[in-house]
């Protein structure tokens, strides 16, 4: 094992001489020693777990704080963003499949990479490259909360925001870490309905749900986003489910991101070969809007006015965007809307 990637892991507990328990997300795996967990970034070495991905970062690049998407946080504002291997889930729709699910096991990657990158250098990066925040993002940022930690300390010192683009599967511990350590601003997937997310994330949606509340508790700001996969999670009633959860969990203000699929990674094993036509993005943007929502948008839609932001209250044009950038802010400094004083955005 490359020992410079390695890092003891923050939330574990030993259950036996055999067994310790990794706490950093809601899967809880048990881990047998000399064996990894589920995401396989995580090992029993000793009777300890590890994190063998501190450090091992093959995503960066620098990005429109809209590309999260994070439209009411920061707008037109840069992010340095950066991933490693792995993922807690294993969906087959997977975007970013190659660093998520890579055809090499992650261990020989580790094995084989000479490549660290420290908190501290990617602080350096987004200062020079003249972003305002970071953001964990490509893959699972769940996995790399060990570095995130060391890195929003950092970035917090130098004035940088800190934003997590996540599934929302790590542990209430965890997340509270975040925050405490500088999290500013979150974008949870919302995959679909409890039953979607069971058989295909194998994972239980109302801890996610109780992540985001947990999260507004907080004070994070929050944002959520549906992938709508036709056939999938396009159904009126699980779009209205999802929908009025916001509403009633997190608030009518929280807006709402609704993208449009496009087939990657097996989604031709599961008979998914298209994208998800425009009309159920429609409907979908209707459904959330008639529960109250005042915040809905559709994203991978090209040449779109549904990526607007309209003041609630005096319904005019605060910012208009193209994909992934602003064109025209109708902001103050406090980011109201300039027309009639209504909150709209937040400058950390």
């Amino acid at each position: 094992m490359n020992s410079k990637f390695l890092r003891k892991a923050n939330c574990q507990r030993k259950i036996d001489e055999n067994y310790t328990q990794c706490l950093t997300c809601e899967r809880r795996c048990k881990i047998a020693t000399g064996k990894a967990g589920f995401c396989q970034t995580r090992i029993n070495k000793d009777g300890e777990i590890y994190t063998i991905v501190y450090g091992l970062i093959p995503a960066l690049s620098f990005n429109p704080i809209e590309k999260k998407p994070l439209y009411h946080f920061y707008p037109g504002s840069v992010a340095i963003t950066i991933g490693t291997y792995g993922c807690n889930y294993s969906c087959f729709w997977c975007q970013n499949h190659h660093i998520s699910h890579p055809s090499t096991s992650i261990f020989e990657l580790v094995k084989n990479s000479k490549e660290y990158i420290s908190p501290e250098k990617i602080v350096e990066l987004g200062i020079s490259n003249h972003c305002q925040g970071t953001s964990v993002s490509f893959n699972e940022p769940t996995l790399l909360f060990e570095y995130s930690l060391d890195l929003f300390k950092l970035a917090k010192k130098e004035r940088l925001y800190n934003t997590f683009v996540t599934n929302g599967y790590m542990t209430e511990e965890v997340l509270r870490e975040l925050v405490k350590s500088g999290l500013d601003a979150i974008n949870i997937d919302i995959k679909g309905g409890k039953k979607m997310v069971k058989k295909y994330c194998k994972a239980d949606i109302e801890n996610i749900w109780n992540a985001a509340k947990i999260a507004v508790d907080l004070g994070i700001h929050v944002e959520l986003t549906t992938l709508l996969i036709e056939s999938l999670n396009t159904d009126d009633l699980v779009i209205r489910s999802i929908s009025e959860r916001i509403v009633s969990d997190l608030g009518k203000y929280t807006p709402f991101h609704i993208s449009r699929f496009f087939p990657h990674y097996k989604s031709h094993v599961y008979g998914i070969t298209k994208p998800t036509p425009i009309k159920s993005l429609e409907n979908a943007y209707n459904i959330a809007k008639s529960v109250g929502l005042e915040f809905v948008y559709l994203g991978n839609l090209a040449h779109s006015t549904y990526e607007n932001t309209y003041c609630p209250k005096c319904s005019a044009l605060v910012i208009e965007r193209p994909m992934y950038g602003v064109t025209r802010s109708s902001l103050d400094l406090n980011g109201n809307c300039s027309f009639c004083g209504y909150p709209i955005a937040l400058y950390p």
